[in-house]
């Protein structure tokens, strides 16, 4: 699998593993949102890990790591609104 697309793939599934019980507890749009932003610090302390070990910091990867949380946020956005 393209590593980019391991970097979508876990920016999502940490968004939603933490945004949607924050959301669903408490049926708060920010507490949803607020949730995802692991998926954002995750993806900055992965990279740092890299940059600490002599790896590059790759500003690609965690722009696609947010493009995975800012799915997840649209997911969270449509369980909010799409309640009629």
């Amino acid at each position: 699998m393209n590593d980019k697309v391991k970097h979508i793939l876990a920016g999502l599934l940490i968004a939603l593993v933490v945004g949607i019980p924050c959301y669903v507890n408490s049926y708060d749009l920010f507490a949803g949102l607020w949730g995802c932003t692991a998926g954002i610090i995750a993806g900055g302390v992965k990279e740092w890990c890299d940059n600490r070990y002599n790896w590059e910091w790759d500003w690609k990867d965690l722009a696609f790591t947010c493009i995975g949380v800012a799915i997840a946020v649209l997911f969270i956005l449509g369980l909010h609104f799409g309640k009629g």
